[in-house]
């Protein structure tokens, strides 16, 4: 063999050695690669630990509480975490910071922020009624956090809009799921508001009544917004087909909206129902039934976004099916899909508890169920991959199996024996895939 030969050998037996061996990721690289997309898992958690709370079956119990109650620490954990993240990334890479804000793909997510935010005051509410953490003191936080949130979710849904409209693109090839996290925010935000308003009824009519209404119109401007992104997606589907497979995945976040603006109607009708009229009279609004007739209102939208919830999950089922083969490898992407089937569980338990239905209470626990475990299998999956830092990557796809193809016998050249090394699919950006090049030589 000559001595290019044993080059390239020796150049194709290493670069497979960097695909065979685990990687791990300097905290440095981490910080570098840290992203909105990691309050993914805040989302998710709150969210678990929420359906935990609101079980439809044995709710008093003590294991439920604790449960919760541990799901909910995590999430603050994990919160707190990702804030020290960012500020870290701040500093240290102040430039690819501001791309997080500047870059319409990766602002959206910033959505997150206060989807996480939201959440995570749900469960602290719950944790609060359920162990009388703080009492009124620690609810009244809350209420104030949530002011915060609401402020920051109606930042972000209109500033990602902003820069989403100076993109002035025409190719609806372009419209992702994605866009409708923004805009999510707010439902989210209402949906926390509603909670606290319920929780202020015993305390303050005037706090409650005005919690309960401005929620409500965050609620009605994000299902506004979201109504007409997902008709668009909708669209893009039938015209281009499934996205990529690395994007495949947030086709589930078409299902947030209509599991978190069903619960969020739900829960502010419920508060409107009790708080409304201020004042007894003849007419509308003094009349003793409009309270009743906005519940009414509000309960037949939550149904119609239930119903269109079972149609979605179908459509976002069928294209991950069509991707199946070309997922990518697991990272925080896979998180995405926790808090879109955790919110329209707990629509559908509401819905069970407003119509007193087995059914629905049936339906809504076991989507409960499989959220928990998906949750649980994930936790579980993320710790070896954060240890290592794979996590961190960015989502590569598959490559996909190719058979192998039976070659005519021919002459074979010193050339042919070396002149393809192993793929490498380059962890970082576009799924472009590395090949070790051929070297010629002359004999």
């Amino acid at each position: 063999m000559s001595d290019v030969e044993a080059q390239a050998c020796k150049v194709a037996h290493d670069t497979s050695s960097v695909t065979r061996s685990p990687q791990y990721v300097t905290w440095r690289e981490r910080i570098r690669l840290f992203s909105w997309q990691w309050h993914a898992v805040v989302m998710a958690t709150a969210v678990t630990s929420s359906i935990v709370h609101l079980f439809p079956y044995h709710n008093d119990s003590l294991g439920l509480k604790i449960v919760a109650l541990v799901v909910f620490l995590i999430g603050l954990l994990v919160f707190t975490f990702d804030l020290v993240c960012i500020v870290a990334k701040a500093y240290l890479f102040p430039k690819e910071c501001l791309e997080l804000i500047r870059d319409p793909s990766k602002s959206s997510f910033a959505g997150f922020i206060a989807v996480g935010a939201a959440g995570l005051i749900d469960a602290g509410l719950n944790v609060n009624r359920d162990w009388n953490t703080g009492h009124n003191g620690f609810m009244y936080a809350l209420w104030g956090f949530w002011w915060l949130d609401a402020a920051l979710a109606y930042t972000i849904a209109f500033g990602v809009i902003f820069f989403i409209l100076g993109q002035k693109s025409r190719d609806i090839a372009k419209v992702v799921p994605i866009w409708i996290i923004p805009v999510v925010a707010l439902i989210a935000s209402s949906t926390c508001g509603g909670l606290l308003g319920n929780a202020l009824i015993s305390h303050s009519h005037t706090m409650a009544l005005v919690s309960s209404a401005f929620a409500l119109t965050m609620c009605i401007i994000g299902l506004s917004f979201t109504t007409m992104i997902t008709s668009s997606f909708l669209l893009r589907l039938f015209i281009h087909g499934v996205p990529e497979a690395t994007t495949v995945l947030a086709t589930f976040n078409t299902l947030t909206p209509l599991g978190q603006g069903g619960y969020s109607l739900l829960v502010n009708g419920e508060n409107l129902s009790k708080l409304i009229p201020i004042q007894l009279g003849d007419d509308f609004p003094q009349s003793q039934l409009s309270g009743q007739m906005f519940y009414s209102i509000c309960f037949c939208f939550a149904y119609i976004l239930w119903c269109m919830g079972i149609a979605w999950s179908l459509v976002s089922i069928f294209s991950i099916g069509r991707r199946a083969t070309k997922l990518p490898k697991f990272c925080v992407t896979h998180w995405c899909i926790v808090f879109p089937n955790g919110v329209f569980a707990l629509l559908s338990v509401q819905i069970g508890n407003v119509l007193d239905s087995r059914f629905y209470k049936g339906f809504g626990a076991a989507w409960s169920i499989i959220v928990f475990i998906l949750w649980t299998g994930l936790f579980i999956r993320s710790i070896p991959a954060f240890i290592d830092g794979t996590i961190f990557l960015s989502p590569v796809p598959r490559a996909p199996h190719k058979s192998r193809k039976k070659k005519s016998p021919r002459h074979s050249t010193d050339t042919d024996q070396i002149s393809h090394g192993p793929e490498i699919l380059c962890p970082f950006g576009k799924s472009h895939a590395i090949g070790v090049q051929a070297i010629r030589f002359s004999t």
